[in-house]
């Protein structure tokens, strides 16, 4: 189930869930919000989805989903955060059939809110983390089905030569990909104040942005106010990233849960360094120095600085996007394939149905 109409690193990976499920069997398909982004995208990945009405309180979201789960005989219903989860729970106690599984996404640690509560006494509940870290010290709730761990995982991108002219023209251009989010609007504008910063020292320096569809032309807005509009292309979240990336000398995750993680992934596998603020779980994925660049509480000038002294040696450069791209190989696609098996078997004990 997908209830946010904006593609994410959420949706993503339950995209993944599926193509692995599908291909052990498992009959799947997505329940996401009618003319939406992320209905779009994953129907261009070859996933089928059911449009899905938007409006109204969690207990008509959750009728309508139930026709959903009665016609097509559905025995588990994937979920993210409390909203869903009460939705999912209450279209499956109204079908009398089914269970709920509810991911939690990287970085972030499982917290059950009032609607969440509710929805452990409507439906049966498992639990699947992205990875060790997030599960452990999580005590599943009373009469959980399942915890596992399903971590993210990426396919190595098939290596093409770079294009004689880039998107902007200059074939020469140093190339910068930057991921971010809508929950990080303040950090977007730091990374548009840093590359107008740049602009003097680098000029060659070009970038590609992925950014949200909806909120695309305030940011373009903010990046011509800057002076640097001509040296970025903007991308919705959901488009393909291969080219991009295939160009890219650094790519710049100021994204956070599922949609860093993923952008990190992506950059790996293509050979390309990351360059992200230090946490726990950009730490996770990213060894500074090594496959890239982790800073803590920088500003425009000092993130200006370290892109200017990252892409001044070449030499360097070039080692981190070898043991980047070796790093990406211990982050197969099938990683969760177990666990993903594991925690949707237990779901689908009927005799754990009734709560």
């Amino acid at each position: 189930m997908v209830r946010d109409a904006a593609w994410s690193g959420a949706t993503r990976a339950f995209a993944d869930a599926a193509t692995l499920l599908a291909a052990r069997g498992y009959e799947t398909c997505f329940a996401a919000p009618a003319g939406s982004e992320a209905a779009r995208c994953l129907v261009m990945a070859g996933h089928e989805v059911v449009g899905m009405k938007q409006g109204g309180g969690w207990l008509r979201a959750g009728w309508r989903l139930r026709q959903v789960v009665a016609s097509r005989l559905s025995e588990v219903l994937f979920v993210h955060d409390d909203r869903e989860h009460l939705t999912a729970a209450a279209a499956v106690r109204m079908a009398g059939r089914g269970a709920v599984i509810r991911r939690t996404s990287c970085g972030e640690r499982l917290t059950l809110g009032r609607d969440g509560r509710l929805a452990m006494r409507l439906a049966a509940t498992g639990f699947v983390f992205a990875h060790a870290d997030d599960q452990r010290g999580m005590t599943p709730p009373r009469g959980a089905l399942a915890a596992c761990v399903a971590p993210p995982g990426v396919a190595i991108a098939t290596p093409r030569p770079p294009a004689a002219v880039g998107a902007i023209g200059d074939a020469e251009a140093q190339r910068l990909v930057v991921f971010a989010g809508a929950d990080r609007k303040h950090e977007a504008l730091v990374a548009l104040r840093a590359l107008s910063l740049l602009a003097p020292r680098l000029p060659r320096l070009r970038a590609t942005v992925f950014w949200p569809a909806a909120d695309i032309d305030t940011v373009r807005l903010e990046s011509a106010a800057l002076g640097v509009a001509d040296r970025i292309v903007w991308r919705a979240s959901g488009t393909p990233r291969n080219d991009a990336l295939a160009e890219a000398d650094l790519a710049w995750v100021i994204a956070t849960a599922d949609d860093a993680v993923f952008a990190m992934l992506d950059a790996f596998a293509h050979g390309v360094p990351v360059l992200a603020e230090r946490s726990p779980m950009t730490s996770r994925v990213v060894e500074d120095g090594v496959t890239g660049v982790l800073r803590h509480d920088a500003d425009e000038a000092a993130w200006a600085s370290v892109i200017a002294a990252t892409l001044a040696h070449a030499d360097r450069m070039e080692r981190m996007g070898a043991r980047a791209l070796n790093a990406a190989t211990r982050w197969p696609l099938d990683a969760g394939a177990d666990g993903w098996v594991q925690v949707t078997e237990a779901a689908r004990d009927r005799t754990r149905w009734t709560t």
